[in-house]
C-alpha cells in the first residue's frame, strides 16, 4: 500500500544586503550563469563599483531554509520623454536546476518587480527564452525584441553568397566579371576585395559629406566631452538610459577589444556623437552609440570604413527602438541577423498617463547593449 504523495516543496522570497550575502550570491551565479570574467569580478562592478549601488538583492528559499536561487535589481538613471526617474533592471535571475519549475521562478520575479515599482518609475528586464513566460506572468509587458544587425565588410569568406550583394551601382561588366571569378579557387579572395571596395564605393559619396563635417578619434575610453554632449543631445530622444562619461566607463570598462570612436565637429572640435565598439575575432561590436541625430546617421556613414581599415571582417549593432535609426541602418546595408531576445517592461502607477503611454511605446526608445545588466 503506497503512503501519501511527498509533499510539494514550499518557498519564500527574502531580500538582503548584497555584502551579507556575497558568499551565497557568487556560489550561485557560478552554478547557474555564464559569467565572463568570474563572479567575484561581476559582484565587484555591480554592487560596489556601479554608480547606483543597489542596496538589495533577492533570494529564494525553500521551506527548510536552503537558498536556491536570485534575482538582483541594477539601477539605472534614465529619462522617460521630459521627465527624469530611475529604473530597476533586473538582473541575474538565477534558479538552482532542481527547483526551476514556474513556480518559484515566477514568485521571485513576482516579488521583484513589485519591490522595483514601489521604488523606481520603471522596472524592464531582457529574459532568455525560458524566462519569457514567467515575465509575461508577472504583468511584464513584451516592448519588442532587441534586433542584432549586420554588414559584411569583407566578402572573400562569403563568396558563394556574392550574388546576393546589391551590386547595382557596379558597372555591367565588372559585375560580370566578379560573379565569374568567385568560381574559380584562387581567385575568390581577389574577388571578395573587389565586392568589398564596391560596397564602400556605392556608399562612398555620403561617407564623403560625413567626412566634411565630422572628423574620427579612437581611443580606449569614452571622450571627455561626453557629459557635455548628453546635455545637448537627449533632448533628440524620448526613453533612454543617460550615457554620462561615469556610467559609460562604469558599463563598458576599458579593455584590449574596446574601442571608443568618437566624431568631432570639424569646425570647432565639439564632440557630436561617439560609439563603443568591442572586437570579438573578426567582428566589431558597436556596443552603444549616441549622440546627436544627424551626427550619428553621418558616424554610421563613416564607421565601416573605420572598422574596415582596422581589419574587422563585419560590424555589427544591437538595437531596438525609434524607426529612424532601424531604417538608418538597413539603409546602410546592414541586415537583421536575429531577433529573439525579449525586452520585457512594466511601469509604475504612480507615473502620469502619458508618461506611461511614452514608456510603454517601443518607438520612443532606445535600448543598445548599453542597456543590458552585463
Amino acid at each position: 500500500m503506497s503512503g501519501p504523495p511527498p509533499a510539494r516543496p514550499t518557498y519564500r522570497v527574502e531580500r538582503a544586503r548584497p555584502e551579507d550575502v556575497r558568499d551565497v550570491l557568487c556560489g550561485l551565479w557560478d552554478r547557474n550563469l555564464q559569467v565572463d570574467g568570474g563572479v567575484a569580478a561581476k559582484f565587484e562592478w555591480l554592487y560596489r563599483a556601479a554608480p547606483h549601488r543597489p542596496d538589495d538583492v533577492f533570494l529564494l528559499a525553500t521551506g527548510a531554509g536552503a537558498t536556491v536561487g536570485t534575482a538582483g535589481v541594477a539601477i539605472r538613471a534614465m529619462q522617460l520623454g521630459e521627465r527624469d526617474g530611475t529604473a530597476g533592471l533586473l538582473a541575474d535571475l538565477a534558479v538552482d536546476k532542481d527547483h526551476r519549475s514556474v513556480g518559484p521562478a515566477l514568485a521571485l520575479v513576482r516579488e521583484v518587480k513589485a519591490w522595483a515599482l514601489g521604488h523606481h518609475e520603471l522596472a524592464y528586464g531582457f529574459p532568455n527564452k525560458h524566462a519569457e513566460g514567467v515575465f509575461k506572468r508577472a504583468g511584464y509587458q513584451p516592448l519588442g525584441t532587441i534586433t542584432r544587425w549586420a554588414r559584411v565588410l569583407r566578402h572573400a569568406g562569403f563568396a558563394g553568397r556574392i550574388r546576393e550583394v546589391d551590386l547595382t551601382r557596379v558597372p555591367e561588366q565588372a559585375r560580370a566579371w566578379i560573379y565569374r571569378a568567385v568560381e574559380l579557387p584562387g581567385v575568390a579572395a581577389l574577388a571578395g576585395t573587389a565586392v568589398d571596395l564596391a560596397q564602400l564605393a556605392r556608399r562612398s559619396p555620403a561617407a564623403a559629406v560625413a567626412a566634411r563635417h565630422l572628423r574620427l578619434t579612437s581611443a580606449p575610453a569614452p571622450d571627455p566631452g561626453v557629459d557635455a554632449l548628453w546635455a545637448r543631445a537627449r533632448g533628440e530622444y524620448g526613453v533612454i538610459g543617460h550615457r554620462t562619461r561615469e556610467v559609460l566607463a562604469w558599463r563598458f570598462p576599458s579593455g584590449p577589444t574596446l574601442t571608443w570612436v568618437a566624431a568631432h565637429a570639424r569646425d570647432g572640435g565639439e564632440l557630436r556623437a561617439y560609439a563603443a565598439i568591442e572586437r570579438a575575432g573578426d567582428t566589431a561590436h558597436v556596443k552603444d552609440l549616441f549622440g546627436h541625430q544627424p551626427d550619428v546617421l553621418a558616424l554610421l556613414d563613416l564607421l565601416p570604413a573605420w572598422a574596415y581599415r582596422t581589419g574587422a571582417h563585419a560590424l555589427s549593432m544591437r538595437y531596438l527602438g525609434a524607426t529612424w535609426l532601424r531604417d538608418a541602418l538597413v539603409e546602410r546595408g546592414f541586415k537583421a541577423r536575429q531577433s529573439d531576445r525579449l525586452v520585457a517592461v512594466g511601469a509604475s502607477d504612480a507615473l502620469p498617463a502619458e508618461v506611461r503611454a511614452t514608456v510603454l511605446d517601443v518607438g520612443a526608445w532606445h535600448l543598445t547593449d548599453f542597456d543590458e545588466d552585463t
